[in-house]
């Protein structure tokens, strides 16, 4: 019996030890697309470096590309707006998003 608990603990404990090691931080788009809102906006986001930045995003940009996919721009404004950020920084942010994950949605972005 107790040698299955033992094993049992190594085994959590070597999983754990994995997903912490293979988490390298944001992916290249998600970079990609902290740089793009950071131009968009580079009084509002831009004092972030482009990680920390990419951490506090998160899931942002592709989820606002599912709303301009489904809907349009002023509903991807208002999912932006939804989730505390400013008008400004929302429009930065679809912006973005359509740069690095939804070109196919450019005809959406308001002419500039």
């Amino acid at each position: 019996m107790r040698r299955k608990i033992n094993t049992a603990a190594c085994t959590l404990l070597a999983g754990l030890l994995l997903v912490g090691c293979s988490s390298g931080g944001p992916s290249a788009d998600d970079r990609k697309y902290a740089d793009a809102v950071a131009a968009a906006d580079p009084y509002g986001l831009g004092d972030m470096e482009t990680d920390q930045l990419a951490d506090t995003l998160g899931s942002t940009g592709t989820d606002i590309c599912l709303t301009l996919r489904g809907s349009s721009y002023g509903d991807a404004m208002q999912y932006a707006v939804f989730h505390n950020f400013e008008p400004k920084e929302a429009a930065a942010l679809v912006s973005a998003a359509v740069e690095v994950y939804c070109p196919d949605q450019a005809g959406k972005l308001p002419a500039a």
